[in-house]
């Protein structure tokens, strides 16, 4: 309501300065008056002064920013020469939340807001539209969200939630037309979204397998489109054009068709890369096409070195600029030819100013600190941010955490960065059962664990917020005492146990499980298992887990010397070498063989 409040003030302002130019003599303002609140700065729109509608708009802007309105109107009043404005405004309303009701209780919605935060109808209103957009692409795209504010008394409320989720509307299936079978197979590989996913292979004549249909929304729709569009790109179709369509088969199923109109595939003349003030040359694939393999390899290389400098803003982008087919070029019929020129811009190098951690209440920024591999003054780089965020979520401590968590303030004109970065104390109490996929002789014990985490106190080796202790029962496939010497040969064990996780930067005074009923041999078998583990989990660990894909941006410019910008992008993913295979290998192989440990 509020925002539609603001486009209605919009609205006004250009009427006013239309009958403004049907007068040709602004009227002057008589008086400013506002109703409903008072306004945290001074208006620009004053009593005596032309009425003046860029200064109107602005007026409404500032009282918008400030936060302090759930809804702002305008009204004006005519006096002949004169016109008297006022502002109608009304305060932000919030109360303190109590609970959170979802009715009906739908699974796959969780609202996350804390009880005893503050809240009013606006903020409500946002809730129940972000709900709403988790439902459709639920594959409820029907789906009505209602938030209420129902008082529980003075200064305090429930939020209800209600939700129509509608008809659950399902992906029957995927066509790609305009294409021949082996073109339109190699694009179908492309799509990520809509496509169905095989789960168990079919047996001829007895079953027809195992399916997946993914539930249908408009933004899989429209992904899928940037998806094939940078699949034709990378390939060298710069003409492509490619459109969806939907047909309703009714019973909640829905048939998405792609048409894809590829045009002819260029051929490069040449290929330049523009980046640190020198021009190098891309060598060309095979057939002189375009070599997208060669072109992400260096950008990507581009980026990687921009990282480590400190670069936050890194845009890439490949001009097409057509050229006329010249004698003795070899260009096919019906093919294009092209110069390529591959050009990036950087942002400001920055330094890390402070880091600073939010919502660790009972985890102490010292053991927090321990896992960032940056430190104040060194250059801002993203690469080591990601890697830092690993080691945080390794440790069990917190709920996962990922580049949304993290806040970084850049003050204009400085070259200074601040991290802030939001955190979440797991709960401190918890319980799991776990058991093998797969025989006990093979893939490990059964186990139910109950317990807790110690309350926060102390630092160090004696920061008891760090440790759990839980109650363990387990049952093994062999003796124990074939498995651990000196143990019972029982295949039964419970064991009470104090637990402390491997934690970055206290290697050796982490990773071990205090359990009397393993005695000094069995404490010692698990704390050099897990020694092991963490030291394997380093050796393992390949930067290409950490390197996101870079978008490509491509501009075309016809010979005649203008351009439009293609309706999509490319996606440049590092490529996968003989070294990740190997390394993702090793780490498979090694969470394998650790899943047999106990604790």
């Amino acid at each position: 309501m509020a925002r539609f409040s603001v486009d209605v003030l919009c609205v006004l302002a250009v009427c006013v300065s239309c009958v403004q130019g049907a007068d040709f003599t602004p009227k002057v303002v008589s008086s400013v008056e506002i109703f409903g609140g008072k306004s945290a700065a001074p208006l620009e729109t004053q009593a005596g002064q032309a009425l003046d509608p860029g200064k109107l708009r602005d007026d409404v802007k500032s009282l918008w920013r400030s936060g302090r309105y759930s809804d702002i109107r305008v009204e004006s009043i005519d006096e002949g020469d004169a016109v008297r404005i006022r502002f109608r405004v009304e305060l932000k309303r919030s109360v303190a939340l109590r609970n959170v009701r979802v009715v009906p209780p739908t699974p796959g919605i969780d609202v996350q807001v804390q009880s005893g935060s503050e809240i009013d109808q606006l903020r409500a209103h946002q809730i129940a539209t972000t709900v709403r957009r988790r439902l459709e692409g639920l594959g409820y795209p029907y789906a009505k969200v209602e938030a209420n504010l129902l008082p529980v008394g003075v200064g305090r409320a429930d939020l209800e939630v209600k939700i129509t989720r509608g008809q659950l509307i399902k992906i029957e299936g995927v066509s790609i037309t305009g294409e021949s079978g082996a073109e339109a197979e190699a694009a179908r590989k492309a799509l990520r979204y809509t496509n169905s996913k095989m789960m168990l292979p079919p047996v001829p004549g007895i079953w027809k397998g195992w399916r997946i249909t993914p539930d249908y929304n408009e933004g899989a729709v429209q992904n899928e489109l940037l998806n094939l569009r940078s699949f034709y790109y990378s390939r060298g179709f710069f003409d492509a054009s490619i459109r969806a369509s939907t047909e309703d088969r009714g019973g909640g199923k829905i048939w998405i068709g792609f048409e894809v109109r590829p045009g002819p595939r260029y051929t490069v003349r040449q290929f330049n890369l523009l980046a640190g003030g020198a021009t190098r040359q891309i060598p060309l694939a095979r057939g002189n096409t375009f070599p997208v393999r060669d072109a992400c390899k260096a950008l990507l290389e581009e980026r990687r070195r921009a990282e480590k400098r400190g670069v936050l803003d890194f845009t890439a982008n490949i001009e097409v600029r057509e050229v006329p087919a010249v004698p003795g070029a070899e260009v096919s019929d019906g093919k294009k030819l092209a110069d390529l020129t591959a050009s990036v811009q950087q942002g400001t190098a920055y330094r890390i100013g402070r880091i600073d951690f939010r919502g660790n209440h009972k985890i102490g920024d010292t053991t927090v600190r321990r896992s960032i591999l940056m430190d104040e003054g060194d250059p801002l780089n993203q690469t080591l941010l990601r890697k830092s965020l690993a080691r945080l979520n390794g440790t069990g401590l917190f709920d996962p955490v990922s580049e949304a968590n993290v806040a970084i303030n850049t003050p204009p004109g400085s070259d200074r960065a601040d991290l802030i970065i939001q955190l979440k104390d797991k709960k401190s109490r918890h319980w799991f059962l776990s058991g093998p996929v797969g025989p006990l002789s093979f893939a490990g014990p059964l186990q139910l664990s109950i317990g807790s985490r110690l309350p926060a106190w102390g630092q160090n080796l004696l920061e008891l917020s760090t440790y759990s202790v839980s109650m363990n029962f387990m049952m093994f496939a062999k003796p124990l005492g074939q498995l651990i010497p000196g143990l019972s040969y029982g295949r039964f064990m419970s064991a009470v146990t104090i637990q402390r996780p491997l934690l970055p930067g206290q290697r050796f005074l982490s990773g071990f499980v205090i359990a009397p009923q393993l005695g000094w041999q069995g404490m010692l078998a698990g704390y050099a298992l897990s020694q092991a583990r963490g030291a394997l989990g380093g050796v393992f660990d390949s930067d290409r887990a950490y390197t996101p894909p870079l978008p490509v941006t491509l501009s075309y410019v016809n010979p005649a010397g203008t351009g439009h910008n293609l309706e999509g992008a490319i996606s440049c993913e590092p490529r996968k070498t003989k070294m990740d295979w190997t390394l993702q290998i090793g780490a498979l192989a090694s969470r394998v063989a650790f899943s047999f440990v106990p604790f």
